[in-house]
């Protein structure tokens, strides 16, 4: 088969094609980090989808897991807001006023009434209220767009739970079944991304459960008037924060320790300032330097290489922003593979097989990857009629 045929009418597909890949592409690449972070979602999400599919349908079971997901998360920033508004009100004196605008408060509505109408008033003091204004509304104009980012995200990543089955099937039909070169490499890719993108999920939760012991910890051992404030949340917004790139916990810990600060100078003195020394220097080892060091590394690249890991996380990040935490690791897990089973054979201009060639304990095995992985449990339901069997556990793509 020609690359470019000679007939008119399929040259005409061909071209017509070749466009829409390209422009497909492009909307790709200006929604990157959305779309790898929906990625990023669908593998750490993927287990809890397979749990539910053994007791209710593959949809149903997309379903309940997005909102299983989705609610807790957005419970979690919600209460974070609050109680920021709450310790920002006490630290500057504002007598609650910052309070007022919580969302549930029956104050809000007056309270952004009055806000609005000093920050329009005259003179120099309507300018200073219009730049307040101004900030305020660019603030919420990120947030919004956070916001449409991260419901895009979910939106992708419940797609991928719903068609993963599908999209395998044709996979397979376009590009060849079990036993060929393109399955072989897919399967090998899904389940290294499935291990590195759910090991990031467990690196959430076992930064959480480290922050649970540092700071209450460290709020028995403070001096009176010093205590942490609310340590479990601030576990939870810890571990949360290991998702973002390089800054990882200093997002949390910082801001508190400086409070700390400022509280043991102004209650009970210099005396008192060993605590947020000795919290800074906890948080920074115990919540910072170990889990981008040791537990990501370890935990989200058990099959690839640690160093390959750590480079793909932190040049990752420092190259394409924050969603390189995501898709660094993608394009390393692709290289691997393309390398182990691909490269070689191109090369040396054999035939390209399933076989791997080269770094055979790189990266996972597709020789003894199940049999089924990279397809959905559910591929009967694709139209392409039935797939074969995954056993428990096996990874999906």
């Amino acid at each position: 088969m020609t690359l470019v045929p000679e007939d008119r009418e399929r040259l005409a597909w061909w071209t017509f094609t070749l466009a829409m890949v390209g422009a497909l592409g492009f909307v790709v690449w200006s929604f990157v980090g959305t779309v790898v972070f929906g990625v990023f979602l669908y593998y750490g999400m993927r287990p809890l989808d397979r749990q539910l599919r053994r007791r209710l349908s593959s949809d149903v079971a997309a379903d309940l897991t997005v909102v299983l997901v989705a609610l807790p998360v957005l419970g979690l920033v919600g209460f974070a807001v609050a109680v920021g508004f709450q310790e920002l009100s006490q630290l500057i004196g504002t007598d609650g006023a910052l309070a007022r605008l919580v969302p549930w408060s029956p104050d809000q509505p007056t309270a952004l009434f009055e806000d609005l109408r000093a920050a329009l008033g005259s003179g120099s003091a309507g300018s200073a209220g219009g730049q307040l204004l101004s900030t305020v509304l660019g603030t919420l104009a990120a947030a919004a767009t956070g916001l449409s980012h991260f419901f895009l995200s979910l939106l992708l990543s419940f797609v991928l739970l719903r068609e993963d089955a599908r999209i395998a099937a044709w996979f397979r039909n376009m590009f060849g079944g079990e036993g060929s070169a393109a399955h072989a490499y897919a399967a090998a890719v899904d389940q290294d991304l499935h291990e590195v993108y759910v090991g990031n999920v467990l690196t959430v939760f076992a930064v959480t459960a480290l922050g649970l012991g540092v700071y209450n910890g460290l709020d028995l051992l403070a001096p009176s008037g010093v205590g942490v404030p609310v340590p479990t949340l601030l576990a939870l917004l810890t571990g949360l924060a290991t998702l973002v790139p390089l800054v990882v916990g200093k997002i949390v810990y910082v801001p508190v320790g400086l409070l700390l600060a400022y509280r043991a100078t102004t209650g009970p003195g210099p005396d008192a300032l060993w605590f947020p020394i000795a919290f800074f220097a906890a948080a920074f080892v115990l919540l910072d330097l170990l889990p981008v060091a040791v537990l990501r590394p370890y935990i989200a690249g058990r099959h690839v290489h640690g160093g390959l890991m750590v480079f793909a996380y932190i040049g990752g990040t420092m190259l394409f922003g924050w969603y390189g935490l995501f898709l660094g690791p993608m394009l390393v897990v692709l290289g691997v593979h393309l390398a182990r089973i691909v490269l070689p054979e191109l090369i040396h201009g054999e035939t390209v097989t399933r076989e791997v060639r080269a770094a055979e304990s790189l990266g996972s095995n597709p020789g003894v990857v199940e049999p089924g992985a990279a397809e959905s449990g559910d591929a009967d339901e694709s139209g392409a009629g039935p797939g074969p069997t995954t056993s428990e556990g096996s990874s999906d793509g």
